[in-house]
């Protein structure tokens, strides 16, 4: 009986998802939205540059055409019909779905057994019982995370605008399931997909080379990170070999990833670089091109050292990160970072912000094409409106990301040392206070 209830509500889940789709489709919705749509991931860009590569042209002599040349080939076969393509990007959003809940299977389930084994070796105290996972979350988690990343109106409109961030989503999916499953040749083969089509997820290597060390306590560590770095590079180097035999040449190379690396066009969108770059002088861009793009290299090795032992932590914050600072950001890359909080669900008790975070992001979510709308067409507003919004957008994410963090070292610590501790008075009256460092 369980079992065909739970059938049941799965297919009313992916049939809503579907239905919510194809109107949305049907309605032409979102496809030309800057806060959807961006010159990487754009779907009239892509359409433009299949038309160009069909008619004999290279569509990276321009500079509107900047996908890869996998992505030009595969949608070459397709065709540009709206209406049949749009069912490939909702299938893509289902498979995705599925994914995530695998994900959620496997994470509740490990769960459960690291915690039986701490507990067992006397790693818990005895007053952080009602912290540890129940079994019944081996069947809420999946269900929470193909309802979020479903429903997710980020990623509704990233899918109805039939953006590239469809697959993008779906392959870093893939690989979150490898790295949670510790495969190391599947891990590699879907990171370093996900590093051709978008190269900022190449920063996953650190937490999926932490999972593998930490599964294969027999091998070395030197040759397990040695492996699964030649393997990467095996495979991305393959997908740059078959790119410049589909292009006839190398000149992708600038069109894709030095477009993404030097943000030659300023199109607003929902981050940061395109207003900053509008209103630099041309002899500090170089500079400061730099000091954006490594900003984000920035937290990988703090984040490692400082939750070594939490990869799929450690990843899904480099994931919501990467959506806050990379040089064209859309809602699609949110809406995935969205979709995995409820793998820690765990953690919501010891998040301080939460309420803040969702005023702040529905706020910017509704002021955003409210502003664009002021500002392009009816000539009332500036830049600085759109930006202002901008700021606040990145900002809750910021939040969202520190506060996950924290609740993390909360809980540990409380799992280790018990709620007592902290309500022990020192001679002068005062309690000790948990601070993340």
């Amino acid at each position: 009986f369980t079992s065909t209830r739970d059938m049941t509500s799965d297919l009313v889940l992916y049939s809503t998802a579907v239905i919510i789709r194809q109107v949305l489709v049907a309605g032409g919705w979102f496809i030309a939205r800057p806060e959807v749509s961006t010159p990487l991931n754009s779907w009239s860009r892509l359409t433009e540059g299949v038309h160009l590569h069909q008619s004999g042209l290279s569509p990276y002599s321009g500079v509107v055409f900047h996908e890869t040349p996998l992505a030009l080939f595969v949608f070459s076969l397709f065709g540009k019909n709206t209406a049949y393509t749009s069912w490939l990007f909702i299938l893509g959003d289902l498979l995705t779905s599925f994914l995530l809940s695998k994900v959620g299977e496997v994470v509740a389930k490990q769960r459960l057994v690291d915690q039986e084994v701490a507990s067992s070796a006397g790693l818990h105290h005895p007053e952080a019982r009602p912290l540890l996972a129940t079994l019944s979350s081996t069947l809420t988690i999946p269900r929470l995370l193909s309802l979020s990343y479903l429903l997710n109106p980020y990623i509704i409109a990233s899918c109805v605008a039939m953006t590239s961030t469809v697959w993008t989503n779906l392959l870093l999916s893939a690989f979150l399931l490898s790295l949670v499953s510790s495969h190391q040749v599947l891990a590699c083969i879907s990171l370093s997909l996900a590093t051709y089509q978008s190269l900022y997820p190449a920063l996953l290597l650190v937490p999926l080379c932490l999972k593998l060390v930490h599964s294969s306590p027999k091998v070395s560590p030197t040759t397990t990170v040695m492996t699964t770095l030649t393997m990467f590079s095996i495979f991305l180097a393959s997908l740059l070999l078959l790119s410049a035999e589909i292009c006839g040449d190398w000149s992708f190379l600038h069109s894709v990833y030095g477009f993404i690396l030097t943000v030659p066009e300023l199109t607003p969108n929902m981050g940061i670089f395109w207003y900053f770059f509008t209103e630099m002088f041309d002899h500090f861009r170089v500079f400061f091109v730099w000091t954006f793009q490594l900003n984000l290299l920035l937290y990988v090795a703090p984040l490692s050292i400082k939750f070594p032992s939490h990869p799929l932590l450690l990843s899904t914050t480099m994931i919501g990160l990467i959506a806050v600072f990379k040089s064209y950001p859309s809602t699609g890359d949110v809406g995935l970072f969205l979709s995995l909080l409820p793998l820690f669900s765990h953690l919501l008790p010891f998040m301080k912000q939460t309420f803040i975070i969702l005023c702040m992001l529905l706020a910017t979510t509704v002021l955003a094409p409210i502003a664009w709308q002021l500002w392009i067409y009816n000539n009332s507003a500036n830049a600085n409106y759109y930006f202002a919004i901008n700021l606040v957008y990145s900002t809750a994410q910021i939040f969202l990301i520190t506060d996950l963090l924290f609740g993390q070292v909360k809980r540990q610590f409380y799992i280790t040392h018990g709620f007592s501790i902290l309500e022990k008075e020192d001679k002068e009256g005062r309690r000790p206070i948990l601070q993340l460092k």
